[in-house]
């Protein structure tokens, strides 16, 4: 089957199951029934299941092949399980999403074309040929496919490794693109720069999108014009490797330029929820699903989020009411990052064995 084809029905695949995924979290946690939301936080939730199924298997050097065999099945059941179960829900929810379109034509045709043209033009157009960050996004990829086990090779030597990579190991979303590329016969090339790095800018359009929405606080003309707004200045600074916006056009498909750009605006979305209504437990679960699964991109975010904290403080001692709520909302937050610290440090010091046994 052609690449082009295998990369378009795994593109489409990708955001169906992170929608359902996301419909399922949603409907748990009580969030809201946004088929937006549930498409940004399903993205986020299925990076954890993926990382629950995957990291023992990992260990025990597990054929590449049987565990996307594994996997396909186990994900098929639980997809149909939501379709089945949670259709009414599911139907509602899209229903709602129809009749705001319906209602803001102009946005979602402007948002709507300007998402389009992100991902094409990044698509067409950025790629960054040379780089030695490609060996590990691209390498790690190539590996698992070519020895059909998961980051035991060196990707710069080629040569089998002694221990885990201390620092990649929990990024489990390189070890999801070995498994689809093994069992469905997508080249990685495809895959991580390809599929991934189109997947990587249509979330980051929704993510601002969703903020835009929230500065324009129901006015369409003012939310348009945040959305255009940042853009507009984001795209302008491309030409800087210490912005976000020279990671979404060139080194898209990297794990650090996909945390910068999604998970880190998501969560100053929903602080500035946790900020309106601090005692809601349902944004402070959602800030817990994307913290965890964004580890899963990109382990440096153990060391981020504090910071994204520390600007959450200033307000919390400015407001009176709720201030324990928000308190117990940066406190459980610290915590989960505390938990990938002392997992990272564990493996550091070499109480944490991560030796691999063949």
């Amino acid at each position: 089957m052609s690449q082009y084809l295998l990369a378009a029905l795994c593109f489409v695949g990708y955001l169906t199951i992170y929608y359902l995924v996301g419909v399922a979290v949603s409907k748990i946690l009580k969030l809201d029934n946004n088929p937006v939301r549930q498409l940004l936080v399903g993205m986020f939730a299925y990076g954890i299941l993926f990382f629950i199924y995957v990291l023992p298997l990992k260990f025990m050097i597990v054929p590449v092949n049987v565990i996307g065999k594994i996997w396909v099945v186990i994900l098929g059941l639980l997809c149909l399980f939501i379709v089945v179960t949670l259709r009414k829900y599911m139907a509602k929810g899209l229903k709602k999403w129809a009749a705001y379109i319906k209602k803001n034509k102009t946005a979602a045709i402007v948002v709507g074309l300007f998402t389009a043209f992100q991902v094409t033009f990044v698509e067409i157009y950025c790629r960054l040929v040379a780089g030695y960050n490609q060996v590990w996004f691209v390498g790690w990829v190539s590996n698992g496919v070519l020895h059909n086990e998961l980051m035991t090779y060196d990707v710069v030597t080629g040569g089998p490794l002694s221990v885990f990579p201390n620092d990649r190991y929990l990024c489990t979303f390189l070890d999801h693109s070995a498994v689809i590329c093994r069992i469905f016969h997508i080249h990685p090339m495809v895959e991580v720069r390809t599929v991934l790095t189109g997947i990587f800018v249509l979330v980051q359009c929704l993510v601002i999108w969703e903020l835009a929405k929230c500065i324009g606080k129901g006015r369409q003309d003012r939310s348009i014009l945040a959305f255009l707004l940042y853009w507009g200045v984001r795209n302008a600074m491309v030409g800087s490797q210490l912005l976000p916006s020279y990671y979404t056009f060139f080194r898209t498909y990297e794990g650090k330029g996909f945390v910068m750009n999604v998970p880190i605006p998501l969560m100053m979305l929903i602080m500035w929820k946790m900020y309106d209504k601090p005692e809601k437990t349902k944004y402070l679960w959602e800030s817990v699903v994307i913290i965890w699964g964004s580890m899963t991109y990109s382990l440096s975010m153990m060391f981020t989020y504090p910071f994204v904290l520390a600007a959450y403080i200033p307000f919390m001692l400015a407001k009176k009411d709720g201030r324990k709520y928000m308190f117990r909302n940066i406190v459980v937050i610290g915590l989960e990052c505390l938990v990938f610290f002392g997992i990272y440090y564990l493996g550091r010091i070499g109480i944490l064995d991560l030796t691999i046994r063949r």
